[in-house]
This record gives C-alpha cells, structure tokens and sequence, in this order.
C-alpha cells in the first residue's frame, strides 16, 4: 500500500486540530485534554502578579557633626530669608552639606527631598524649580549648585554675624 504525500499532510493536520480542539484555558494556564482523567500543564501564559510591596521611604545617613552657636545663627539667617537647599537622600555632596551645619542648624535649614523615594519627598517642588544637580541652593531668587562653604553661603545671603563656623570639611 502506497501513501500520498497529501496522505500525511492530511492527518497530520486533523492530528494538530484535534489537539488544539481539545486544549482548554484554566486560570491562566492552558492545559492540553489527552482524556477525561489525565490534564498535562503545557505553560503558564501570564507571571504571576507581583508582589505588592509597601513603599518606604528613604533617608540619608544621620548628621554625626555637632553645632556651633554661629552655625545655628547662619541657618537660622537662611531660614529668615527662606533660602531653600534641594538634594537627594543618596547624594554624597548634599550629606557632606549637611555636616557642615551640624544636627542641630540643619534642622533650621529648609531642605527639600527631590527623589521621590525620599524621606517627605516633594519632588514637583524640584521640577518647578528646574533643579538639575544636587545639592542646589536658592538664595534670594538665584540658585548655586554645588556644595558650598559656610564663608560662602554667608556672604550670598547676605548674613552679619560672627562667623566661627568652626571646623570645616574641605572646599569642593
């Protein structure tokens, strides 16, 4: 007995319809039906959902540098004049900023978190603002970007006091 060509490709392909006829979609996984009793996995057609995890909110590492009374002075003058320092929580330069104030002036410093995964986050402040490089200053209407010294920050803002900042990290 001689097979056709035709033949093969014929039952081939009522093989392949029956096959596919008797696939079935359960909760996202599609099964292939050999009888009643037995169900083979063939894949998974969607992953799984992820995992809803809850957002945390970053911060930058504690301030270790103690005040001086002049440095609580300069921020205190900074916060009068609502001068504004944009920075990130993971940004080395905005840390070391920080530091030069010491733990207590910085909590007289108004300082705005622009990584939205940061601690009090007000990211669309820092777009509005056009912030591109951290740590950013505003100081009366004019913005310095970079860390910038106490000498420094004192004359910009225009501030009389005394100035023994005491010690100071280098200069960028």
């Amino acid at each position: 007995m001689r097979v056709s060509k035709f033949n093969f490709c014929a039952i081939a392909i009522f093989l392949t319809l029956g096959i596919f006829g008797s696939t079935k979609a359960d909760g996202g996984i599609a099964r292939l039906s050999f009888s009643n009793q037995s169900t083979q996995t063939l894949a998974q057609t969607l992953p799984p959902p992820p995992a809803t995890q809850p957002v945390t909110e970053q911060e930058a590492p504690p301030i270790r540098s103690e005040s001086v009374p002049d440095q609580i002075a300069l921020a205190t003058h900074l916060q009068t004049i609502k001068a504004r320092l944009y920075g990130a929580y993971w940004c080395p330069n905005c840390h070391t900023q920080q530091e030069l104030f010491g733990k207590e002036a910085f909590t007289a410093i108004t300082y705005i978190e622009c990584d939205p995964r940061g601690k009090d986050a007000q990211p669309d402040l820092c777009k509005a603002a056009n912030i591109k490089a951290y740590p950013t200053w505003e100081i009366r209407g004019k913005y310095y970007t970079g860390r910038q010294s106490l000498e420094k920050l004192a004359i910009l803002s225009g501030y009389k006091g005394s100035s023994n900042f005491g010690p100071q990290l280098p200069s960028p």
